[in-house]
């Protein structure tokens, strides 16, 4: 049975089992909402205690006077910065204490070898140190001599691993003998060989039972995972790692979000934060087929039960989002597995892929998995959806009634002047709409041909003369056709750019030098959109927050991928591919924010590389 007729029957079956269950799940809970109302992990007593097995001092006064009379350097974490915009303050807190701060090593390293400080950085502490929003960006630690001078600084972790942080620390100098069993079962762990782990004795070590934990979660075992994390969380309620168990139990520890790795990693990816910065990987570690292969395994590991994504948590416009963005993301992770399915180095997975796509494809045609009352974030599950059954029917696929459905459900949340909208109405999501429409139109779907003219008129609408795009849409009696852009707009509209301009070029409203135009201004100015890489809001308004960064690049590659003068194309799709090969993580997979976590950021990535490598053919993709 070929891939497309297998899920297309897995979606049928799978959706009469199980309606009348689910149907029963939904009554239990409160009705669907459209809410801004933020409902966000209150620890439990256990789990409260993450990162307390650390001597912390609060006052950067008293640090100073210890490491003075001791001669230790203070070890400063911030735990957030003044003034700082980073939305999830607390959550990427909790990353920090949950992971890094709970590993027994770096524990005892801090506590011998430094005077702890935990305190946000006064205005002045701030300006001495250079602890301010965008120059430092959580999380991250410094290191400060007893002279009071700066001697260590690393920020912009978004990809924890023990082994890596104990690099930049004095190790302790008393080494704890290791039981013979918890060496087992880290190397079983590292090596992947989970099922070796969840199989081994029952025990009464804390760091084994955590690790079965841990196997479980990456074997897609999710619920038992978060279970046995409670469990060894109430079992051993004084110890670090107990505590780290119980905060993954309760879904905000910085391993089932995706964050801490404990992959055996290439000896030069530990350079990372020495000849990097955060922890991203020193240039040259990985080459294209390393980033597939890693990028790959990853997303499998963190597909739950039920075929989705969860490990991102965007609740900007209210909790009530987040099953659209959940659908959202599953459909993104979908096409790059999709996508992988034709990468040689992905051979030894393709069965484990083809059945993660079947399991993705089930959950995002799930209606009864979506908020549709909720009108921030619908959209992009009604987009990517979209996207993700094109996909499907490009790979010579039967999924053409699902295409209807989905460009129904987009073009019925289409407003009355034209735009569409994710928590406003604003040109770049008209731009998406626009762009997932072209490409079902040319599988041989119905498209609204109204529909795509109104979007077409909405979005000339916010052009301006410059070529700069609008961030929120132009009213109904306004028009930037016939203004200029102020310079600073043009350099905050480089990343949405391509996306639009592209949009209008699919339906012949655009030109090849409008494009190329589109395209080379947004490559000069990708500095400033590179800024808001792992930041969690936006580099300044109507510019770029975190998450916008691969949703940007995406866009540019798709539009990379239609321009018609192949040298042109060839140059352009070079130069966005170094961008990409500039920035994976430690462990080879990549992020954008916290917020949307690094299956989103992985997914995008490894399809922004294949656009790359089809822009290099002899002829545009139409």
């Amino acid at each position: 049975m070929n891939l497309p007729n297998r899920i297309a029957r897995k979606i049928a079956t799978t959706i009469a089992m199980f309606l009348f269950a689910t149907l029963l799940l939904f009554a239990s809970h409160a009705e669907a909402q459209n809410s801004n109302r933020k409902i966000r992990v209150k620890p439990n007593a256990i789990a409260a205690k993450i990162g307390t097995a650390i001597a912390w001092q609060t006052s950067f006064e008293k640090a100073r006077e210890l490491s003075t009379e001791s001669g230790k350097p203070i070890f400063w974490y911030p735990p957030r910065l003044p003034r700082t915009f980073m939305d999830r303050k607390k959550e990427i807190d909790r990353y920090m204490r949950a992971g890094l701060f709970s590993d027994q090593s770096i524990v005892a390293s801090i506590n011998e070898h430094y005077i702890p400080l935990m305190a946000i950085p006064d205005e002045k502490q701030a300006e001495a140190y250079n602890l301010k929003p965008f120059e430092f960006v959580e999380p991250g630690f410094l290191v400060i001599a007893p002279d009071g001078s700066k001697s260590m600084m690393l920020d912009r972790i978004t990809t924890m691993n023990s082994k890596w942080i104990a690099s930049f620390l004095k190790p302790a100098s008393e080494q704890s003998e290791v039981d013979p069993m918890v060496t087992k079962a880290r190397e079983r762990f590292v090596a992947g060989d989970y099922s070796e782990v969840i199989s081994m004795p029952d025990s009464k070590l804390v760091e084994v039972e955590l690790l079965r934990a841990m196997a479980m979660f990456r074997s897609n075992q999710h619920e038992l995972a978060y279970k046995k994390f409670a469990d060894v969380g109430t079992a051993f309620p004084n110890h670090p790692l107990g505590w780290k168990a119980a905060a993954e139990g309760q879904g905000f520890g910085p391993f089932v979000r995706g964050f801490e790795t404990f992959r055996q990693l290439p000896a030069a990816a530990y350079d990372a934060g020495r000849k990097s910065v955060g922890s991203a990987a020193p240039a040259g570690v990985y080459s294209e087929s390393d980033m597939w292969c890693r990028g790959i395994e990853y997303l499998l590991s963190m597909q739950h039960e039920n075929g989705s994504f969860r490990d991102s948590d965007y609740d900007y416009g209210g909790t009530d989002g987040l099953p659209n963005v959940h659908v959202a993301v599953t459909s993104i992770a979908a096409m790059a597995l999709l996508e992988s399915l034709e990468r040689p180095e992905c051979n030894d997975q393709r069965e484990r892929i083809r059945a993660a796509i079947d399991a993705a494809s089930v959950y995002v045609a799930n209606d009864l998995n979506l908020n549709p009352k909720d009108s921030d974030e619908i959209f992009w599950a009604y987009l990517y959806r979209l996207r993700l059954f094109n996909r499907l029917q490009k790979k010579n696929s039967d999924s053409m009634p699902e295409i209807a459905k989905c460009l129904a459900s987009l073009e019925g949340i289409q407003t009355a002047g034209g735009d569409w909208y994710h928590e406003y109405k604003n040109p770049f999501v008209t731009a998406s709409a626009l762009w997932a429409m072209s490409e079902s139109k040319s599988l041989g779907a119905k498209v609204s041909a109204s529909a795509v003219e109104a979007g077409s008129a909405a979005l000339k609408k916010c052009r301006y003369v410059n070529g700069a795009y609008s961030y929120s849409a132009a009213r109904s009696n306004q028009t930037f056709a016939d203004k200029e852009a102020r310079p600073r707009q043009v350099v905050g509209a480089a990343g949405r750019g391509p996306l639009c301009e592209g949009a209008l070029y699919v339906w012949d409203q655009s030109t090849d030098d409008l494009l190329l135009e589109s395209l080379n201004k947004s490559l000069a100015d990708h500095d400033d959109m590179a800024k808001a890489l792992k930041y969690d809001d936006h580099t300044a308004s109507y510019n770029y927050g975190g998450f916008f960064y691969w949703y940007c690049m995406q866009a540019r590659s798709e539009t990379i991928l239609k321009v018609a003068d192949r040298d042109q194309r060839t140059h352009l799709a070079g130069e966005q591919r170094k961008i990409i090969m500039a920035v994976p993580e430690l462990d080879g997979c990549f992020v954008d924010s916290h917020e949307i976590g690094r299956c989103y950021g992985t997914a995008m990535a490894l399809l922004c590389l294949t656009d790359c490598e089809r822009a290099t053919k002899a002829a545009p993709e139409n």
